[in-house]
């Protein structure tokens, strides 16, 4: 039996593909400087671990999370460290399988998912297996993890190897659709199967990702699937459920998928104009000297972006690059004259200065 999901074209669905299309072409069409290019890449990397982790529950901040990622793994990890290091192991792995064009197939689902939920120290090439019967009396479900409650209860596991078959046809046949239509039912569909005993959500979101990353609607990387979602869990569930009972066998195995196709959509095209006017003000700044700061500079951008507008002091500045104040005093010369500082004290004793008018535009959220 082959999978045909069941959605309605609305005009909301028409005027937020449009959307998208809009800030798609806004940002593919700005050229960035490299250094920030990759800046912003790692970044929405990052916050993708953060979100999707944080989705099921881990604790950890993003600020953890970005030291997590910059030391060496370490055996005595606990479990939601290595939780964050499977799911950015997941992500690269999802970038080195673009460059090699690889298509999605039941095989490649499961050795995404043998990344994502491997435990410990040793090799990752091994693929998972899909979830199998459970011990007689026992009910594989999806629970509320405060309550307890049952939230779903997918298809009789006998059943899983063919829907995943259907689907992954799907997936490899389907070439009309809108692809952030397509992204959307792939992921509703993968995580209404359930097929594996843990790890469904955040793979079911890897694959959207990987979707759009294939079909060029990642935004050059910058574009994070989860950061939306984590914004507002409780509509992401409720977009989920869609107000089906909790059985698959009444009614989710045939529903409509018009409210969660139109959340997903939502959330995409927020993330591409906040997106695209993070890129259109990059762009403009870039047309000036930020194509040429250094990385130096750069650290100077980011200081004063921190302070909102207000003056930076020779101390200030002294103090967060840990030199001396004649040191600063030569460097801030040399920033005056290419526009990236301007005096905030008078023209005579200067003492305190301010991003130069071509950077003022910027946010922190730009560069850091």
């Amino acid at each position: 039996m082959t999978y045909q999901p069941k959605y309605d074209f609305t005009n909301e669905l028409v005027n937020l593909l449009s959307k998208i299309e809009y800030y798609r072409g806004l940002v593919t069409s700005k050229t960035l400087p490299l250094h920030i290019s990759e800046k912003l890449k790692q970044r929405a990397k990052i916050k993708s671990t953060h979100y999707s982790t944080y989705i099921e529950g881990n604790p950890l901040t993003m600020h953890q999370v970005e030291e997590i990622i910059g030391r060496r793994p370490d055996k005595s990890e606990s479990y939601h460290t290595q939780e964050v290091r499977n799911y950015w192991r997941a992500l690269s792995f999802l970038n080195k399988a673009k460059l090699k064009r690889l298509p999605i197939t039941e095989e490649f689902i499961k050795k995404l998912h043998r990344i994502i939920e491997v435990r410990g120290p040793g090799r990752r090439g091994k693929m998972s297996e899909y979830r199998g019967a459970t011990p007689p009396g026992v009910l594989f479900c999806v629970r509320d993890s405060d309550t307890g409650a049952v939230e779903y209860i997918p298809p009789y596991w006998e059943e899983v190897p063919g829907l995943m078959k259907d689907l992954v046809d799907w997936i490899r046949k389907e070439k009309t659709l809108p692809v952030p239509i397509k992204a959307a039912i792939s992921a509703y569909q993968f995580v209404t199967i359930h097929p594996f005993d843990d790890g469904n959500g955040r793979l079911a979101r890897a694959l959207a990702l990987y979707i759009l990353m294939i079909n060029e609607y990642d935004l050059n990387g910058y574009f994070t699937v989860e950061e939306n979602y984590a914004k507002d869990l409780q509509t992401y569930y409720n977009s989920l459920q869609m107000g089906l009972p909790v059985s698959y066998y009444e009614g989710r195995n045939n529903s409509n998928l018009t409210p969660w196709v139109t959340f997903f959509l939502s959330t995409m095209a927020d993330s591409f104009e906040d997106i695209a006017q993070s890129a259109v003000r990059l762009h403009e700044a870039s047309e000036g000297k930020l194509l040429e700061l250094s990385k130096r500079e750069i650290q100077l951008l980011q200081l004063a972006l921190r302070f909102e507008g207000r003056s930076l002091s020779l101390e200030l500045m002294a103090e967060w690059f840990v030199v001396s104040k004649r040191t600063i005093q030569e460097w801030v010369k040399d920033w005056v004259e290419i526009g990236l500082l301007e005096p905030a004290s008078g023209t005579k004793r200067v003492t305190s200065y301010k991003l130069g008018e071509r950077y003022q535009d910027l946010r922190l959220s730009d560069i850091d």
